[in-house]
């Protein structure tokens, strides 16, 4: 079962100039946080028109590639790494017509533009969680443990505190690394697969010359989801991979593109 998201084609942009399939290697990269970086209309949160503004500020400071964190649409439970459509800015940031402006601009200049994909976890509002059926086949749910089903069914730690569970009206428990508003998504679905191969597409065609991976190291998880001990989970953070997931299971896409 497939849901498509209505968000419109953007139409084909053309890239930076070429400096070879290795050019983010020892390329220079300027990370912006977008909500932070520039307003451009005085409401208080930056935006992408803002971003857009500053371009030759970069480029002078000799930067070869900027790399936008999310703005995405979202509810802003974690800073917008809780994405509710991966193929729609947030209103707090712009439009879609201002991201293509703000990739041709960056172009103009010589510059590459790198955008932030979270393909660990989605928002909770978005469609597909909304969605019970959806939800089931696309996130990590699990049953409890206990006679009622009362317990989480493992003793994973949210990175943000507290359990990395959350039940349902329905009885059963999600599994969520960080925010409770943030699922995690089942890697082992072809649906959510093809969903990022899509999403991927959608901003390469916009003019996106790459992408960052948002905790790829957390996209594959731990056969059996097995208790780990608590406390354990602190010991591994960064570049590291984290107690809970497979370090010997290879995803099929690298951390970058």
């Amino acid at each position: 079962m497939t849901q498509e998201l209505t968000s419109p084609s953007p139409a084909p942009q053309a890239t930076a100039p070429h400096r070879g399939p290795g050019w983010w290697r020892d390329a220079v990269i300027y990370q912006v946080y977008v909500r932070s970086f520039a307003d451009s209309n005085g409401d208080g949160i930056g935006d992408l028109r803002g971003v857009c503004g500053r371009l030759p500020y970069l480029k002078a400071l000799g930067v070869d590639a900027v790399w936008l964190t999310p703005f995405y649409a979202s509810p802003q439970a974690d800073g917008g790494y809780d994405v509710a459509d991966y193929r729609a800015v947030d209103p707090l940031f712009g439009s879609l017509d201002d991201a293509r402006d703000l990739i041709g601009a960056a172009h103009d200049a010589g510059l590459r533009v790198i955008i932030d994909i979270v393909p660990n976890h989605t928002s909770d509002r978005h469609p597909w969680f909304q969605d019970p059926a959806l939800a089931r086949e696309r996130y990590v749910f699990r049953p409890g443990k206990g006679e009622r089903g009362e317990l989480p069914p493992n003793d994973w730690e949210s990175l943000f505190g507290g359990p990395a569970w959350t039940r349902t009206d329905r009885g059963d428990w999600y599994l969520h690394l960080f925010a409770p508003e943030q699922p995690d998504l089942n890697w082992e679905n072809p649906d959510v697969h093809a969903e990022f191969a899509a999403i991927m597409r959608f901003w390469l065609d916009l003019g996106a010359d790459g992408f960052r991976i948002d905790v790829a190291h957390g996209m594959v998880k731990a056969p059996g989801l097995p208790d780990i001990g608590h406390g354990e989970q602190a010991r591994l953070v960064g570049s590291q991979v984290l107690p809970f997931f497979d370090p010997q299971h290879r995803l099929g896409r690298g951390g970058a593109a």
